[in-house]
């Protein structure tokens, strides 16, 4: 039984999904998976009821709560930990030696590894930026370091501006999208996320946003939002966007010589 839908997609992309019996209803990739019965992953009794051999779990989403409980039933359970692009490869690994299919855990771990490192050859010849990646507008919402958005970022030649020490996932103050460091925005691309920066931008901040200032990269969401063998695709989808942005003028197409204080001309959504 998976608890989330990244690893969902882990054991489906590990050949081993017909061990599946179920999933919780936000597990909707690969098409097999919407076909499994739903469990509520917050609700212990609802995953006991199944009575699973082996429950697994993720750091990414689930709670760490009913994971211990669960172990202190006897249920038997297991968590990757996917904070970064190697520890996402790793948790291939760690799941296909777990389910017996160490093969298959090795193939996609070279996949996926092959094609973050091409990533980054291409990313290295894009000038640096600085960004934020935005989980939620209101309240700001964005990834910090120790998470595996931080590390798409990374890779991507973009640096973090989220501040250190304030948590994986902290709020921060919106004044911070003011700092004229910040050229880069990421976003998943989901419609309640377009719908808030449309309300955010009738006040001062968001004009801005929607000035030549900041460049808004929109990636496609659950690829973006899930620390699995897909994970891949948004680095690759948000490289691109960054090539894109510096054809267009919308980000420099050189390093600055010191720090901006005037916004860059160009079209800043993507």
């Amino acid at each position: 039984m998976a608890l989330a839908p990244d690893v969902t997609e882990i054991v489906f992309a590990l050949s081993a999904g017909d061990r599946l019996m179920a999933v919780p209803a936000t597990a909707n990739y690969p098409e097999e998976a919407r076909r499994l019965p739903h469990i509520d992953p917050d609700n212990v009794e609802s995953i006991v009821a199944h009575r699973p051999d082996l429950v697994l779990a993720t750091t990414a989403g689930n709670d760490p709560r009913i994971v211990g409980r669960l172990s202190a039933l006897g249920v038997r359970t297991f968590t990757v930990d996917p904070t970064s692009l190697k520890r996402v490869a790793e948790s291939f690994l760690l799941l296909s030696d777990l389910l017996g299919v160490p093969t298959s855990g090795r193939e996609l771990e070279r996949n996926f590894s092959s094609r973050v490192a091409r990533a980054r050859e291409r990313a290295a010849a894009l000038p640096p930026g600085t960004g934020l990646y935005v989980v939620w507008w209101q309240p700001l919402m964005v990834a910090g370091p120790g998470t595996f958005h931080h590390d798409v970022l990374a890779v991507a030649g973009v640096a973090n501006l989220a501040p250190a020490g304030a948590g994986r996932y902290p709020r921060i103050n919106p004044e911070l999208l003011l700092d004229p460091r910040l050229d880069t925005l990421v976003v998943p691309d989901e419609a309640e996320m377009r719908a808030a920066f449309s309300r955010l931008a009738q006040d001062a901040i968001g004009r801005r946003l929607t000035s030549d200032a900041v460049a808004v990269l929109w990636l496609a969401a659950d690829p973006a939002s899930r620390p699995g063998p897909r994970l891949v695709e948004a680095l690759e989808q948000l490289v691109e966007l960054r090539s894109r942005a510096v054809r267009s003028g919308a980000l420099p197409s050189s390093a600055p010589a010191s720090t901006p204080t005037h916004p860059r001309p160009g079209k800043p959504t993507l």
